[in-house]
């Protein structure tokens, strides 16, 4: 049976060009056989490292590159490097990627977001020595989050955290705290909120407004966990503020 080939490192020009290119962005997908064993990673000032594992359980083997960026649409590379950047992983094998703080200016009130990018892109077994053709690319990407001194996860007591008020038709969400809120469900009234259609994740200290029919008077929530999870429910009245003239 032909082995893979991939016309040695002559692919890396492809490889970066194509971290701007898919269209999509995969968390744990299960096709291809390409799959991470988590959805985030907390990153805390006195960790030394973090680490995270991609697995092939397919019967190819994929060229991986990975790095943590800015933001989704911004590829420049955040205060952290990943040991091994690339390599290729073959059939039924998995590989321990470990996350480095580089150090720099974080704020230190409260957690930084960054992105975990991974590009998992097939072999192809040839006949002959042909050169290998593309066809798809998967790319993960998955949220890091930064967490400074003065923060950790048992300073989290308050279970609860977020406000809600009605002015006119929108609901506005406030999230007085120094962590990122990611809201996993979301209803007013009990009608669900669809979160695939707009944002879903309060910075610290921020806010969203969600558009509203009628004049909803709770609002029920719950948000992911550090482990990818969804919190204890939450339920809460709408407090209502006037319109200001």
């Amino acid at each position: 049976m032909a082995q893979p080939t991939w016309r040695g490192l002559l692919f890396w020009g492809t490889v970066t060009f194509l971290w701007g290119m898919l269209p999509a962005y995969a968390v744990l997908p299960t096709e291809g056989g390409i799959r991470l064993n988590q959805t985030r990673v907390i990153f805390s000032a006195s960790d030394k490292a973090q680490t995270v594992t991609i697995t092939n359980s397919d019967n190819r083997t994929y060229l991986v590159q990975s790095r943590v960026q800015f933001d989704t649409n911004n590829p420049a590379p955040a205060p952290f490097f990943i040991t091994p950047p690339m390599f290729l992983l073959k059939p039924d094998s998995r590989q321990l990627l470990r996350i480095v703080h580089q150090g720099g200016a974080l704020p230190t009130d409260r957690e930084s977001v960054f992105y975990l990018s991974v590009l998992a892109i097939p072999s192809r077994a040839t006949k002959d020595d042909a050169p290998v053709q593309i066809s798809a690319g998967l790319q993960f990407l998955i949220k890091l989050f930064y967490r400074p001194p003065a923060l950790s996860a048992a300073s989290q007591t308050t279970l609860c955290p977020l406000h809600f008020s009605r002015q006119g038709l929108t609901v506005r969400v406030q999230n007085p705290t120094p962590y990122h809120q990611t809201l996993g469900r979301l209803a007013f009234d009990q009608a669900e909120v669809n979160l695939q259609t707009q944002p879903s994740m309060l910075a610290p200290m921020s806010a969203l407004t969600f558009a509203v029919s009628g004049a909803p008077l709770h609002a029920e929530w719950q948000t992911i966990s550090d482990y990818g999870g969804l919190s204890a429910p939450c339920k809460q009245q709408i407090a209502t503020t006037q319109e200001v003239p």
